[in-house]
């Protein structure tokens, strides 16, 4: 019987805030980007984006990597890109750029926490999680929140798991880890011998070797959690 679930943060429980990016583009600056185009070249990286998470040496390289790829495609003076990326990397409230949380997180948490079933984060971030957690006013929820760049390692190595099932007291084979990206989600739970689910919302791995959902509402409707009806 599933006893914890643990979820990734970006493009899982939260997306990316565009308004707030298009704000700062304009206020430091005066590039005006509405958010909507923001967005439009942001999901069509989406299969490079993954590339890079695949072959990224650690994650701060891979988002300087991320931006660099995304302002390109903006057309943003290549003078400025790095200018841009070092006040993303710098700015004093970094959980407002994901800060946009999915319509359906707080009711799948909830019918979670009801059914005696553990919650915790484990997020490849730079330190902003907890706080982002508690921005969003769902510290309540979780038993333990794992930050990469606090705890030292990140997904897929498996000790980040191993930390989270040890911080809730519960076996591998108890756990589920919910995440979007294949090798740092999917490859690292089934490292530390639990449960993947990956979060698959634009179908790009119909053929993918374990449970997958297109939102995070749907997990609860997996044959995973049948006892718990």
């Amino acid at each position: 019987m599933i006893r914890a679930v643990f979820f990734d943060i970006g493009n899982t429980l939260f997306f990316y805030n565009y308004e707030f990016f298009s704000k700062m583009l304009m206020e430091r600056f005066s590039i005006d980007i509405d958010p909507r185009e923001l967005e439009a070249i942001h999901y069509s990286l989406g299969e490079a984006i993954q590339k890079k998470a695949a072959g990224k040496k650690d994650h701060h390289e891979f988002v300087k990597d991320v931006y660099g790829l995304w302002l390109e495609e903006l057309e943003v003076d290549k003078d400025v890109i790095p200018n841009v990326i070092d006040a993303v990397r710098t700015h004093p409230f970094p959980h407002l750029f994901w800060s946009r949380m999915g319509d359906d997180v707080r009711e799948t948490l909830t019918w979670l926490q009801e059914h005696g079933v553990k919650l915790g984060v484990i997020s490849n971030a730079t330190g902003q999680i907890q706080r982002l957690v508690e921005h969003a006013g769902l510290d309540d929820f979780f038993h333990v929140v794992l930050d990469s760049h606090v705890v030292g390692f990140e997904k897929p190595d498996t000790r980040i798991f191993e930390k989270a099932l040890k911080e809730v007291g519960v076996n591998p084979d108890e756990a589920v880890h919910v995440g979007d990206l294949v090798g740092a989600d999917i490859d690292g739970a089934r490292a530390a011998g639990i449960t993947p689910v990956l979060v698959d919302r634009e179908n790009r791995y119909p053929d993918i070797d374990c449970e997958r959902v297109r939102s995070v509402r749907e997990i609860i409707d997996l044959p995973l959690f049948k006892n718990h009806k």
